[in-house]
């Protein structure tokens, strides 16, 4: 693969975030936070294989007979067999893309990546654990979308049924954005779509790096550490939280884990002292 370097921009102030993100077109630009700025962009499946590989290896058991596409295409079969017993509302046979975004939004190894619309919800989820420089990557989807139907031709279809259903094609690797037709509250919350990638063979960061975006159409913004306190702070005021962020108990109860940040006497004021 001949790789494009992702341009960095690094950030002293949120303003320069601001100046940064502010006055792009929503939905034309996605954006993914991620807590730790080393990170590569890479899917839950690519990771679930690499740890597979490293797990087999070290007991001796080889890797080279690890079958990717039969592998994910076997966790499919049996999500979409089993779910019925904890769902009631399911997604219809055939709309692979819906079933893998359930999957990913239960936590099964995908081949997807969560993406936003909003610049400031991904800014959440790269502040929201961890201690490190944060980083937000930033895409324009149209730009994206563009150079996909160059290749692929324009029917967006065509595209998703040559992504999933042939794999060992020859194809150059890619990925587009979409949003499942089965969607959720968490998802809409969030302003979420996913990213996918027609190969498992290679990280959503490499498959990126092969399109010939240009510095503005594509880029990476580190967060320093030392940000990251107002930078929560400045989510809360805009009422981006775990509670908004995760409709429900579940978010709630998240949004609890973020309360010693502002005030660490909280306990004794609502009478929890012992």
């Amino acid at each position: 693969m001949s790789l494009n370097q992702i341009k960095e921009i690094r950030i002293e102030s949120w303003k320069d975030f601001k100046n940064l993100l502010d006055h792009r077109n929503f939905r034309q630009w996605i954006y993914r936070g991620q807590s730790d700025s080393r990170w590569n962009l890479e899917s839950s499946l690519y990771r679930s294989i690499t740890e597979s590989k490293k797990i087999r290896g070290a007991a001796g058991k080889g890797t080279l007979d690890i079958n990717k596409k039969r592998d994910e295409e076997i966790m499919l079969s049996r999500f979409k067999s089993s779910a019925h017993l904890y769902l009631s509302h399911l997604p219809k046979q055939n709309d692979t893309f819906s079933w893998l975004a359930l999957m990913q939004h239960h936590g099964a190894p995908t081949r997807l990546l969560d993406f936003s619309f909003s610049a400031y919800i991904a800014l959440y989820f790269a502040l929201e654990a961890g201690g490190e420089d944060a980083a937000v990557y930033c895409v324009n989807h149209n730009a994206l979308k563009q150079l996909d139907e160059e290749h692929f031709g324009e029917s967006r279809k065509l595209v998703y049924q040559r992504a999933l259903n042939q794999f060992n094609n020859e194809d150059q690797v890619c990925l587009f954005a979409f949003e499942p037709e089965f969607s959720n509250h968490r998802l809409m919350a969030q302003q979420g779509l996913f990213v996918a990638s027609n190969s498992i063979e290679f990280t959503h960061e490499q498959a990126l790096s092969e399109y010939e975006l240009k510095g503005n159409e594509v880029f990476k913004i580190i967060i320093p550490k030392e940000l990251r306190y107002e930078g929560v702070r400045m989510l809360h005021q805009m009422n981006i939280t775990s509670g908004t962020i995760y409709p429900g108990l579940d978010g709630f109860c998240r949004s609890l884990y973020q309360l010693p940040i502002f005030d660490s006497k909280l306990q004794g004021r609502v009478g929890l002292e012992p």
